[in-house]
């Protein structure tokens, strides 16, 4: 008899605990099913704007600082100081622009694009303080470099003729973006400064998925103008990528 009781007692236990299992696998189907189905019901606009979001690449300065600066320092050659002012005044033209077209249009992804801009460029200072570069930063909309000057007036004047002109310029930038910090990467191998060009361009990337996405929901047809359609597509094709630096 005591041999059976404590059989039974035994059975009672994991029946109990197959039952308690079971419930908590019910309520995790439970809430997949939730959040799903709030993902669906959400709205077009709002999931676009949220995935706008999840593309907008914050830099993390102050790691970024503290990885550069445990580098070596070695001795820059002409094109690697005159890449790094370029990156510097590249990455204020698309804060500016992106500034210019939140104002107009007070569209989600120039407001999150433009803050993260703000980071790109404090970025690249990084650089420039440790090779004590002059700084060429100018006012909004100002640039030291003529030929950035020049396409930032073009490029300004596009957008400011609609939001889809607007949407069809970020993408041009983060396009030009990309294509130059690949040929500036190619002129130097310092690891400092690849490092910075190496979460810029990942930045870009995530950027440029956004405003392609945001031209894709307008059923917009974007042919780009600085990387091949192969790139472009494997690009937008692909997820927001994380990586080490961002905030």
């Amino acid at each position: 008899m005591q041999v059976r009781s404590k059989l039974g007692q035994l059975i009672y236990n994991i029946s109990a605990n197959l039952l308690l299992m079971k419930e908590r696998f019910l309520a995790v189907v439970l809430v997949a099913f939730i959040v799903i189905g709030a993902a669906t019901a959400m709205p077009p606009s709002e999931r676009g704007e949220l995935q706008d979001r999840s593309s907008a690449t914050f830099l993390d300065v102050v790691s970024i600082r503290d990885a550069v600066d445990a580098m070596p320092k070695a001795d820059l050659d002409e094109n690697e100081t005159e890449g790094i002012l370029y990156m510097r005044e590249e990455e204020k033209l698309a804060r500016d622009a992106y500034r210019v077209f939140w104002d107009r249009y007070g569209l989600a992804v120039f407001e999150n694009i433009t803050d993260a801009e703000e980071t790109h460029m404090d970025s690249v200072k990084v650089l420039m303080d440790k090779y004590e570069l002059e700084d060429p930063i100018l006012e909004a909309g100002k640039f030291a470099n003529h030929d950035l000057q020049a396409l930032y007036d073009d490029l300004v004047k596009q957008g400011n003729s609609s939001v889809e002109e607007a949407l069809r310029v970020g993408a041009v930038i983060e396009e030009t973006d990309i294509q130059a910090l690949l040929v500036r990467l190619a002129d130097t191998d310092n690891d400092d400064i690849g490092l910075v060009y190496e979460s810029l361009m990942r930045g870009s990337r995530n950027h440029l998925r956004a405003f392609a996405n945001n031209l894709e929901r307008r059923g917009i047809e974007y042919t780009p103008q600085a990387l091949s359609q192969e790139e472009f597509d494997q690009i937008v094709g692909s997820s927001v990528e994380r990586g080490p630096y961002q905030s």
